[in-house]
């Protein structure tokens, strides 16, 4: 029962992560405005642009 549970809760962590990982690039693709140049350029609204996608992925 115990390695079910342990193999169950690693699935789902995995899925979670892939999901996550899924939603910050299409967040990101979807903001013309977020580009190396950008991140280069204006570094605090880069940053401040990626926290949110990660919260809203979140």
């Amino acid at each position: 029962m115990k390695n079910e549970l342990t193999n169950h809760l690693v699935s789902v962590s995995i899925e979670a992560e892939n999901r996550l990982n899924y939603l910050m690039e299409q967040y990101k693709n979807s903001d013309k405005l977020l580009s190396e140049k950008d991140k280069m350029d204006n570094q605090l609204e880069w940053v401040k642009r990626m926290n949110n996608y990660k919260n809203m992925a979140e």
